[in-house]
């Protein structure tokens, strides 16, 4: 999938999102930023923070739990969420989500829930889209 045709795509879920989400950003499971709803001077850096947090918390769950994680939520203290989630063949992308503070969490859950081309992304490591 070419970055833009995923820019457009994680533009529509920010605009869908009815001010529910500030930004959203696709990543390889390696930190490396594919593609942004709304290119900023940060989103190198959400990206890898995003990636690095998905990969940590799933290596423990693993270990501990013998389960795989699909994603994470972390609340900031200004009220806002950074979500992030697995998306792709066998997880090989990280969808990192910014929202309002007080956000409505089920609202951009559904939200993903009817988007299933943000599932069906593919990447690769270390790259972009497939």
């Amino acid at each position: 999938m070419p970055d833009r045709k995923v820019q457009r795509l994680l533009s529509e879920l920010v605009e869908r999102s009815w001010g529910e989400l500030e930004r959203a950003l696709l990543a390889t499971r390696d930190g490396v930023l594919v593609a942004a709803s709304n290119p900023s001077e940060y989103d190198d850096a959400l990206a890898a923070l995003g990636a690095a947090m998905l990969n940590g918390i799933e290596d423990a769950a693993i270990s501990h739990f013998a389960a795989g994680v699909k994603g994470v939520a972390v609340e900031l203290e200004d009220g806002r969420y950074f979500i992030v989630r697995t998306v792709g063949a066998a997880g090989s992308g990280v969808l990192c989500l910014l929202t309002r503070p007080k956000p409505n969490l089920g609202l951009i859950e559904r939200l993903l829930e009817r988007l299933p081309e943000v599932e069906e992304l593919e990447l690769e490591e270390g790259g972009g889209g497939g």
